[in-house]
């Protein structure tokens, strides 16, 4: 597999994500102004919830199946036995991550009502089909073979909003059913979309390798044992980026609690939406990494990593300043005006202003997970997602009382800093990596001029939203990227 076929694979999924992303920033829109605030506080407190199950169904096993498929890919039967089985745990898992998150919220203080608990069983089957999804899709990723997943991921997608789009204009408009009501609709919505792009996937790998149910204990027991590691370092992972929506629903005061994670939880949604990104191309380099060190070809790994990350470092510090740029124009385009009217002070603007630089260090961070996840180090990873979700738990603690939601969002961003500094500091010891601080600079000098320019023409551009950021961002990655790619052809790098 050569490095095209990694950017070709990555391009496919990024199309899709496109797509999605562009679909799931009107879905938010949409979703503000049929739910009411408070509302949204709760659906995205389910959503958030459900997240921290989902991964502990998942115990790591998308990425450490993609490797060992990618370790026997020419072994037909082998691969085969490992979807297989695969799939056979985590829909296993999914059912009882189902159970468990219900029981759990049935005693948690927040998550016990009724509807809550409604939302929550709803939530479990759409999270259920979403692992089914990965399973086949870690065949597929491993094979390169991702360029379906434009289709299925597209399709679900369209379905869910389609739907959303039914219930709120045609069956059941805003001002003719009860809030709750609504939330519960919305989630259906949620679990129909999962469905479809879940048939979609099964029925296109069959083009590959044909999938079936399988329970081979000995395999199970394997796959399990080395998956672990990584799974309690992912829970650890969601732990510290998800634990705050959780925290802010037990120590705000009750009246605040669902409409400060509703004003903390549209830039969160920005963020994680956006990070899907760096985790595409990540996917992507996995095979090819795991092959690599397998052959023990460091220089390549080391070219692989080193271009990797240049690319992370001008795409993260791109995003990051644009969305801090625009960060109230891009609130003000996904949600309704009282979510960029301050709430005891703050908004979700000022949220997104810190929370913004998360890209940033989120993919670079990744980057040297994955190396680690390919030199078979994934153990590496639970002490360090364990020391940064404590401090992220104590942190959050700490400051909720006193500063609500933005005391959350700098502890967030803290806990990503952490991150990028000891996965950096673990990989560096086997991989070495030329210095990207000359590049650094570069971008920073870079963004700057964008960054003022930018900040200078936006008045006399136009005052309809829309148009100001789309000829704003416009007007940023001209400077940013051209400026980016005339340092790189006189390094006689590409871009």
């Amino acid at each position: 597999m050569s490095t095209q076929k990694i950017f070709t694979n990555t391009l496919a999924q990024i199309g899709a994500k496109v797509m999605t992303v562009l679909i799931s920033i009107y879905m938010i829109k949409i979703l503000t102004g049929y739910l009411d605030i408070a509302w949204y506080g709760m659906y995205s407190k389910i959503y958030n919830y459900l997240s921290i199950f989902s991964v502990i169904a998942d115990l790591g096993l998308y990425t450490i199946t993609v490797r060992e498929i990618s370790e026997n890919l020419g072994n037909r039967e082998k691969v085969q036995k490992i979807a297989s089985n695969v799939l056979t745990l985590r829909t296993g898992m999914g059912i009882a991550i189902i159970l468990l998150a219900v029981g759990i919220g049935f005693f948690l203080p927040g998550y016990n009502s009724t509807v809550a608990l409604y939302g929550i069983c709803i939530t479990g089957f759409f999270t259920l089909f979403g692992l089914m999804n990965s399973s086949i899709m870690s065949l597929l990723q491993a094979h390169l073979r991702t360029e379906f997943s434009f289709v299925s991921t597209v399709t679900g997608k369209i379905t869910t909003f389609l739907t959303i789009l039914l219930f709120a204009f045609v069956l059941f408009p805003k001002d003719s059913i009860a809030g709750d009501t609504a939330l519960l609709l919305v989630f259906f919505a949620w679990l129909l979309g999962n469905f479809v792009m879940t048939f979609l996937t099964y029925w296109y790998s069959r083009r590959v390798i044909p999938l079936h149910f399988a329970w081979d204990m000995e395999y199970i027991r394997h796959i399990l044992r080395i998956s672990l590691p990584y799974g309690l370092a992912l829970f650890l992972n969601v732990i510290f980026f998800k634990v705050d929506v959780i925290l802010l629903s037990m120590l705000e005061t009750p009246a605040l609690a669902d409409h400060s994670i509703a004003l903390y939880s549209v830039p969160m949604k920005i963020v994680e939406v956006g990070m899907m990104y760096g985790t595409v191309f990540l996917n992507s380099l996995l095979p090819v990494l795991t092959l690599a060190i397998r052959e023990w070809d460091m220089p390549k790994v080391t070219r692989l990593t080193q271009k990797s990350m240049e690319m992370l470092l001008f795409f993260g510090i791109g995003i990051s300043s644009a969305l801090m740029l625009f960060a109230r124009e891009v609130i003000l385009m996904i949600a309704n005006t009282d979510y960029a009217t301050p709430l005891t002070g703050y908004s979700s603007v000022d949220a997104l202003h810190v929370v913004a630089p998360i890209f940033l260090f989120y993919f670079l961070s990744s980057l040297f997970t994955y190396v680690l996840i390919a030199e078979w180090r994934q153990k590496s990873m639970m002490w360090i997602n364990g020391i940064i979700a404590l401090v992220n738990i104590i942190g959050n603690i700490l400051v909720i009382p006193y500063y609500g939601f933005m005391g959350s969002a700098y502890i967030t961003v803290l806990s990503q800093v952490l991150l990028l500094i000891f996965t950096w500091y673990v990989t560096r010891r086997h991989i070495h990596l030329r210095s990207v601080l000359p590049f650094f600079l570069v971008l920073l000098v870079l963004i700057s001029i964008a960054v003022w320019l930018t900040y200078l023409l936006l008045p006399l551009i136009s005052t309809h939203i829309i148009s100001r950021v789309f000829l704003g961002v416009v007007i940023f990655g001209v400077i940013y990227a051209g400026g980016a790619g005339v340092w790189w052809w006189k390094r006689g790098r590409k871009l």
